[in-house]
């Protein structure tokens, strides 16, 4: 069984969850025999889905694309949550969570009590603005979402709070007990997958929203103009080979009143958390989907 996720050119910590994970949790039954493929981590439930392949869904979710036709190819053992069974006419029974809390299985909860905190955007606001130099200024832990999976760890590791644009870097940071709080820095940011897995949770989506759109001084206005171009294109799918624009430079005094915003959020939240007893019920219930999937059920 081949796994079956997008994967960026760059690097995006929740689509490279898979390829770390999935291996560890069933060891020698992911390989390239493409006749059936495993559909997990991801936005993956759209129209760009192998309609000839026997599809494993475990805990993927709606999002992205156009909804696809769910055929009797489809072995649906989990979905993220009741958007996606309701956008795909898919039986209750199937709404489980993200199957990225599947990591809770081959990692224990770690983060320090008394560390720092931490600040993950979107892969997308990476590539739109410094936001490494912002968190430095901030004196904030920058994480990228384009970083190898084991270094993401690793920093989150050293933290007592994670603000999070990117929705796994919550879903990772809630598994490990890590106390997390959602920010919005750019429009890319997708709210209805959000909603999707925290309606798992018993929870809602309440980002706290932050200025965004970065422009050079010493850029021409006919550059900025073009690169502005390619990145709205690019976020909607288009372009795919043109070169990336460069991230968006910020000044002193935009660096200055964004980690003023940041520094406040920090400060004024104690970071969310499931509760215990949701979470250990809904690892049991994906657990039983892995284990179906390995009886090919």
């Amino acid at each position: 069984m081949k796994l079956y996720y997008y994967q960026d050119e760059v690097g995006n910590f929740g689509d490279d969850l898979n390829p770390w994970l999935w291996p560890q949790l069933i060891p020698g039954f992911i390989d390239e025999e493409s006749s059936e493929l495993l559909v997990g981590i991801g936005t993956l439930l759209n129209h760009r889905l192998p309609s000839d392949k026997t599809l494993h869904i475990v805990g993927s979710g709606v999002g992205y694309g156009q909804l696809p036709a769910v055929t009797d190819k489809w072995k649906v053992h989990a979905v993220r949550g009741p958007y996606s069974a309701k956008a795909l006419n898919l039986d209750p029974s199937t709404i489980v969570t993200d199957s990225a809390l599947l990591l809770r299985n081959v990692m224990e909860p770690v983060h320090k009590e008394n560390g720092d905190i931490g600040f993950m955007p979107h892969y997308a606001s990476c590539r739109t603005a410094d936001w490494e130099n912002i968190a430095q200024a901030c004196s904030f832990r920058f994480i990228s979402p384009e970083w190898p999976v084991d270094k993401v760890f690793a920093e989150m590791a050293q933290c007592r709070l994670i603000l999070t644009e990117a929705m796994h870097g919550a879903i990772v940071a809630d598994a490990l007990r890590l106390p997390w709080k959602a920010v919005i820095l750019g429009e890319h940011v997708n709210q209805v997958k959000w909603q999707d897995w925290l309606s798992t949770v018993d929870m809602q989506y309440q980002p706290a929203l932050l200025p965004h759109y970065f422009y050079s001084k010493y850029k021409s206005p006919t550059l900025m103009l073009k690169d502005e171009l390619k990145r709205r294109l690019q976020s909607v799918g288009l372009g795919e080979h043109w070169y990336k624009p460069k991230a968006r430079n910020s000044n002193p005094a935009v660096r200055s009143e964004v980690c003023e915003k940041l520094s406040a959020i920090a400060k004024n939240t104690e970071g969310l958390l499931s509760c215990d007893v949701i979470q250990n019920g809904l690892i049991t219930r994906l657990n039983q989907s892995v284990e179906a999937l390995m009886n090919k059920g």
